[in-house]
């Protein structure tokens, strides 16, 4: 099965989610994002999803734009269903030698699994290995900027069955400079959610590298001994492994490392370091499934929990999101509900199919591929109604 083709169509997604939507902070209030589709030459096709947050992961869309037409030249004629060569040949074309192109060479490799599935009558998780489960406890983010917004939003999504609550505490910090008083700011927020939320559901105190200072991480995470729900995200600088490390030994709290989560390879000098016992895997931060599933694969042999998230997606991207976390053997609850909490598509959809919710879990859908198709006539409505004037 040789591809013909891999296309790219904008999409142009409306941010919804809290403190997203007038960039006070760095959080943007609109991303590059774009729909993949690769064609075989027998007019078979399957379709992925390319998103990115441009300070995040450092794709711009005219960039993205650009590495997905050399991914296209690269991969012209190819075998569809040799994924793994597939990967060597868009890294030789662009980001193999440094981290760069992931988040649009992960919608290729989404495109490709969902082709393959669809030709072989199987779903994705299937050909990741399969899955230990089709329904997945949620996680969600929240952004709220007061303790008592955090408190009242930890309280409503408990209360919905929610059994992972990631509470941003780095953006007033990023925004505003690392001093006392920026700090006493974040942790209040995660003070008000901690007395709210009981020790069934998992906390995630995500610093998005803002903390910066491994020292002042421990002396400050000792003020939480006792919640033993609680882990801190990411509160140093992506390269600061001996960082990590440093406070993962002494602050008495599990570490979760996400944004220094780019690579198999990546993941295994951090578990060589012992700076982390848990990670986050976004799929446009790793390149797709295929270095997705062989992350999960290094840290379930050292013992180290792997969560999913959205980062974020549409339905497409978080449906592939999902089929990536059935495959993990431990059950951490997994962030895929960002086409419902982060963004909206708007009106005309041109997304059939994908995950649904059902209370406080996803369930895959049953399905070829990924499950979820297109609209060829309204995505083009769509992509229309958000033309240049």
């Amino acid at each position: 099965m040789k591809i013909a083709a891999v296309e790219t169509f904008q999409l142009h997604p409306k941010i919804i989610k809290e403190a997203w939507q007038d960039d006070e902070y760095v959080w943007p209030s609109t991303l590059p994002s774009f729909l993949v589709k690769v064609t075989a030459e027998d007019g078979t096709y399957g379709i992925g999803e390319a998103s990115s947050q441009v300070w995040y992961l450092g794709e711009t869309a005219e960039q993205m734009a650009s590495f997905l037409s050399l991914y296209d030249g690269a991969l012209k004629g190819r075998d569809a269903e040799n994924i793994a060569l597939a990967h060597q040949l868009m890294e030789g074309a662009v980001g193999g030698g440094m981290p760069g192109g992931r988040g649009a060479r992960a919608g290729v490799d989404m495109a490709l699994h969902d082709l393959v599935g669809k030709t072989r009558g199987v779903p994705v998780h299937a050909l990741l290995g399969g899955a230990y489960r089709t329904e997945i406890d949620l996680l969600t983010n929240l952004y709220h900027k007061t303790p008592e917004e955090m408190a009242e939003a930890s309280r409503d999504f408990v209360s919905r069955g929610f059994k992972g609550l990631k509470i941003k505490v780095g953006d007033v910090l990023l925004a505003k400079g690392w001093n006392r008083d920026n700090f006493e700011t974040e942790l209040d927020k995660l003070v008000a959610a901690l007395a709210v939320i009981p020790r069934g559901v998992y906390v995630d105190a995500d610093a998005n590298q803002g903390w910066r200072s491994a020292q002042w991480t421990v002396s400050l995470l000792r003020r939480f001994a006792g919640h033993d729900n609680l882990s801190i995200e990411q509160p140093l600088p992506y390269t600061d492994i001996a960082g990590h490390a440093f406070v993962r030994r002494n602050a008495g709290v599990p570490v979760i490392l996400d944004e220094s989560v780019y690579s198999p390879e990546a993941v295994m000098q951090l578990i060589r370091a012992e700076a982390c016992d848990r990670v986050v895997l976004k799929l446009n931060r790793v390149g797709g499934l295929l270095p997705g599933l062989q992350t999960i694969t290094i840290c379930e042999a050292a013992g180290i929990g792997v969560s999913v998230d959205t980062n974020p997606y549409t339905v497409l991207g978080d449906t592939a999101s999902c089929h990536m976390a059935a495959v993990a053997r431990s059950a951490y609850p997994v962030d895929c509900e960002g086409h419902v909490s982060f963004l909206t598509i708007g009106e005309p959809n041109p997304f059939r199919g994908g995950i649904t919710f059902e209370g406080a879990k996803a369930k895959l859908p049953d399905a070829p591929g990924l499950g979820v198709d297109v609209d060829w006539e309204l995505l083009r409505a769509h992509q229309t109604a958000h033309a240049p004037k």
